[in-house]
């Protein structure tokens, strides 16, 4: 199935085999035409992930693009989030940043829609990606918690919870580093270190629920966070542990691990005392630091060399220090302003949500879901402008006015919304399925003539006649009376309601004479 091969692209690229991903991927979209909508999505997802893994921003987006094509198509909120905010992060990796805030916001809009857990889940972390590449923590954790609580995923990933874990810890880690950089005071300092020892809990749960299931790679990042975010008082403790991890083999140079790692281990030195190997490994640091795709690596390492060599005393370091400690002010004000613009896309995007919901509603019939006279009427009046013949099909239920007698309207509400789903299982996606009130509906079919509506209303009695409704005294079952008007010469598209109408209520006519 193309939901494990989705699972096994997403599972190499975590453990670093992009190649292996990417290879994977290509191989079965070439053969996934039959599979759903939902599959194919999935598939289009995962290797968008992959080339994110790989650093190919461009191909991402267009992996994303396709993504999101095919949940519009289906209608599926939950992949058109996920899309929207893996091809936003694309936009934030080459510096586009504001259609990654559309994006997000987009994004968030779509999560509200979705009614499965997995999807949302996966829908959450996303966003908590890119609002995390955009340093608004403020925005990123409730999404980052949302997903751990949810704990749950689209396609099968025995990792899944190790990733949401890793990821609340790596923003924890993230929002005290740049506060320390931006905001040298005492209050800045103590709430760095709360978050610093959250994101190290966090990590370690990361950490053995990566060991867990199995998942090396997720195992040794999760790790080495842990073990970089240890509290100040183990400092003298994890130097060796740090170096062990330092001088291993296993980092991925895009995502700087080894660099993190040397900061750290640099950091825990220099509070021993052992200031000169500290310096040295600093340095090694940031050199390492240069080959990371992700910005924010960089400047960590690169900070605290210059916090070092400042407090080392050595020669311009001071001019250096200030301009540093001036260039995160700075940064941090352009976050503050980028999270300001966020909100208001947020808001402008809620707006225009809220805007769309009242006005389907307003062709909706409440009852049942599908559409309303209005929906109808504006259906109509678009269908004079467009060629090809049009069919109309009035559905009326027989003998409802008895179910409503003898079982009550509650179980009469039922029946209607059992009737409802029936007939648009049978309708085209692009046919307009409309309650006119009452045991009363219309279909309007586009492209429709007269033997294809015929071959409609079959079909269309045949599904309402196997809707049941179960009730203690037995199944409530019904038939209908399909009537049908299609476009001709002399028949345009505002006579349609009144011949279908006038053709069910001949049909009407011949079931009570065939029954007499």
């Amino acid at each position: 199935m193309l939901s494990h091969a989705a699972a096994q692209v997403m599972t190499l690229a975590q453990d670093g085999d992009v190649e292996g991903a990417l290879g994977l991927a290509h191989a079965t979209l070439r053969d996934a035409g039959s599979a759903s909508a939902a599959e194919r999505a999935a598939l289009w997802y995962a290797l968008a992930v992959a080339h994110h893994a790989d650093g190919d921003y461009e191909a991402q987006a267009l992996a994303a693009d396709r993504c999101l094509d095919i949940a519009r198509g289906a209608d599926d909120h939950g992949w058109q989030s996920n899309a929207l905010s893996i091809r936003a992060m694309a936009h934030l990796r080459a510096d586009r940043v504001e259609p990654a805030l559309l994006d997000l916001a987009r994004a968030e809009a779509a999560l509200l829609g979705i009614e499965d857990d997995a999807l949302a889940c996966w829908a959450h972390t996303g966003l908590g990606y890119g609002y995390l590449e955009l340093r608004l923590y403020e925005l990123a954790r409730p999404h980052f918690e949302a997903a751990v609580d949810l704990d749950a995923s689209p396609i099968p990933l025995n990792e899944a919870r190790a990733i949401d874990l890793l990821n609340l810890a790596e923003l924890h880690v993230r929002w005290a580093d740049e506060l320390e950089r931006a905001l040298p005071h005492d209050s800045a300092e103590d709430e760095a270190d709360e978050l610093r020892a959250a994101g190290h809990d966090i990590a370690s749960a990361a950490l053995a629920e990566a060991q867990r299931v199995g998942a090396a790679g997720l195992a040794a990042v999760a790790g080495a966070l842990a073990l970089c975010s240890r509290p100040r008082a183990q400092a003298e403790a994890s130097v060796a542990d740090l170096r062990a991890a330092y001088e291993s083999p296993d980092h991925n140079d895009h995502q700087g691990g080894r660099a993190v790692v040397g900061s750290s281990l640099a950091r825990a030195l220099w509070r021993t005392g052992r200031h000169d190997e500290a310096l040295d490994v600093a340095r090694q640091a940031a050199e390492l630091s240069a080959a990371a795709g992700d910005w924010h690596v960089a400047a960590t390492v690169r900070w605290l060399l210059v916090e070092m060599e400042h407090q080392a005393g050595l020669p311009g370091a001071a001019s250096g220090h200030a301009y540093a400690r001036l260039l995160s002010r700075v940064l941090w004000q352009q976050r503050l302003s980028t999270l300001q613009g966020a909100r208001a896309a947020l808001a402008v995007e809620g707006l225009r949500r809220d805007t769309a919901v009242a006005e389907r509603r307003a062709l909706e019939d409440p009852l049942t879901g599908v559409g309303n006279r209005r929906a109808l009427d504006a259906a109509l009046g678009r269908s004079r402008h467009e060629d090809g013949p049009w069919s109309l099909l009035v559905v009326d239920l027989d003998e409802f006015k008895t179910v409503n007698d003898r079982y009550g309207h509650l179980l009469g509400d039922e029946v209607l919304r059992g009737v409802a789903d029936a007939i648009r299982r049978v309708a085209r996606a692009d046919d307009i399925v409309v309650r006119l009130g009452g045991d009363e509906f219309v279909v309007l079919a586009r492209g429709t003539d007269e033997a294809g509506g015929s071959a409609l209303a079959g079909r269309l009695r045949e599904a309402i006649a196997a809707v049941t409704v179960s009730t203690p005294h037995g199944c409530v079952r019904l038939t209908a009376t399909v009537g049908v008007g299609t476009t001709d010469d002399r028949t345009t598209a505002t006579d349609l309601l009144e011949v279908a109408d006038l053709d069910m209520y001949r049909g009407k006519g011949r079931r009570t004479a065939q029954g007499a």
